[in-house]
């Protein structure tokens, strides 16, 4: 079931340097570094970072992504398949939890997001 945006994030070109923006200059408590992931909790909400290559910003959408928390997160993709949704691949799994992106008529992108040890 979907009930409630999981986490926002960014595709940022230097984590580090972003990190040290939103952690130092705006203050947000960092709750997770893995790689090129970074997390932050602002007042319950997460936000997260993903660092992409210039090439890969250059090709993709690098506006801000909303993940809605989907728990069991295979049930409701195939629930959406049924309905038509197209998703960009396959669930991933990371550390952090599983993702899979979709898009909504306009080409924004959103995603799902099941947190880890959810099942």
């Amino acid at each position: 079931m979907i009930n409630k945006i999981g986490f926002i994030s960014y595709t940022v070109s230097n984590l580090q340097q972003s990190i040290n923006f939103y952690q130092n200059l705006l203050g947000f408590k960092l709750i997770l570094r893995h790689d090129s992931w970074a997390e932050f909790n602002i007042s319950g909400q997460r936000f997260a970072i993903y660092e992409r290559n210039n090439e890969e910003i250059k090709n993709e959408q690098t506006g801000a992504i909303v993940y809605f928390e989907a728990n069991p997160i295979e049930t409701i993709v195939k629930n959406l398949q049924e309905k038509g949704v197209k998703f960009s691949g396959e669930v991933k799994v990371y550390s952090y939890g599983k993702l899979i992106l979709f898009s909504d008529p306009d080409k924004n992108s959103l995603g799902l997001y099941e947190p880890p040890n959810s099942e």
